[in-house]
């Protein structure tokens, strides 16, 4: 062979070895992380929505990495400000820096939602008042049946939350709510007392009124402060003639049986004890949230991000609230257990409801 064309093949070969170098440095070295188990309407964003396979992809390739980051919060599936398929990385607050641009092609929407919490209202803290955009307090002490929506609590703290829905199971009726609202945090027994209103509303506060029972801790799913969550969940044995099956005045009145998957741009709403009936918008779906609670840190995975249409969706004692579409349908959609600064945290709702093995009690 002339020694040009030896040249030239040398040459040739040493390009080809630099450009497998090359494209092994760009690529990132982190091994995916089993993809969850997502939805077909997920993934697509709804009937109409974009298609977010590459955005949940790159959210599962990278979460571990961005969640190890001082000041993220969270991190999910969202739109970018031009519509288009986004990973949402919620943070402490607007200066976290060191966050990347885009992974793997797809942009990255920076959110700042400051911390997420699932504290309640208790003696010694702030609580706010109800009343909201309803015509009716529900913090105030209701008539038997007593509607949803309003404050309740569980007869060993001084706290409140908020009774979320009526739901059945093997012809028997329940109170729907959070873990931390009726089981007191994995620290309840079966068979404990659920108030209404939760003893932070009572007058004087913190006593327990004659005739305040309207249920019985049943069962609950535990929090675990060790591995991830996916619900906060607890239901309450009680009967149509303590706790009724709508909304208090003013609010959507009595909810679907029938539930919706959470989509990206989705209107909901929600009646709470704390901020009555407020409504918003589904920012992010596939989402993975670090909460505090006052026993300790929990992971969540699956949530669905919610932002207010008008101020805050949510504060602290709405938790336990059913969040339903904004129509008149009123379609179960996830149940209300944390939040932040500008953001609020529900569990997919049929994630709680199969975890319960419990149904919606509603039209």
């Amino acid at each position: 062979m002339p020694r040009s064309r030896s040249r030239a093949a040398i040459t040739l070969r040493f390009l080809s070895v630099l450009t497998l170098v090359v494209a092994a440095a760009c690529s990132d070295s982190t091994s995916p992380a089993a993809p969850r188990d997502v939805k077909p309407s997920l993934a697509r964003g709804g009937q109409q929505g974009p298609d977010l396979h590459a955005a949940m992809a790159a959210r599962a390739k990278y979460e571990a990495r961005i969640m190890a980051k001082r000041g993220v919060e969270g991190i999910g599936v969202g739109l970018a400000d031009d519509g288009t398929p986004a990973v949402v990385i919620m943070t402490t607050n607007g200066a976290v820096g060191g966050l990347p641009r885009a992974l793997d092609g797809v942009q990255v929407k920076l959110m700042p939602t400051g911390p997420f919490s699932a504290i309640l209202p208790r003696k010694g803290k702030p609580g706010g008042g109800g009343g909201g955009g309803g015509s009716a307090d529900p913090t105030a002490t209701f008539a038997r049946p007593v509607p949803i929506g309003v404050s309740i609590g569980n007869e060993n703290e001084c706290a409140a939350g908020t009774l979320g829905a009526r739901v059945l199971k093997g012809g028997n009726v329940y109170i729907l709510s959070n873990n931390h609202v009726l089981a007191r945090q994995n620290e309840a027994s079966v068979g404990e007392r659920i108030l209404q209103p939760g003893r932070y509303d009572t007058s004087p506060q913190c006593s327990i009124p004659a005739n305040s029972s309207i249920g019985t801790l049943s069962s609950f799913v535990r929090i675990n402060f060790s591995g991830s969550n996916t619900v906060d969940a607890a239901i309450a044995s009680t009967t149509t003639s303590l706790v009724g099956s709508a909304t208090f005045t003013g609010g959507y009145g009595v909810p679907s049986s029938t539930t919706k998957d959470a989509t990206l741009g989705m209107l909901v709403q929600k009646c709470g004890r704390t901020t009555s009936c407020t409504h918003g918008s589904v920012a992010s779906i596939d989402a993975s949230v670090r909460v505090q609670y006052e026993s300790g840190v929990a992971n969540f995975v699956n949530q669905v991000v919610i932002t207010g249409k008008r101020g805050a969706f949510s504060k602290a004692g709405d938790s336990g609230s059913l969040i339903v579409t904004d129509d008149a349908n009123a379609n179960p959609v996830a149940l209300l257990f944390a939040g932040g600064q500008t953001s609020t945290i529900g569990n997919p709702i049929d994630a709680v409801l199969s975890s319960l093995g419990v149904t919606i009690d509603g039209k």
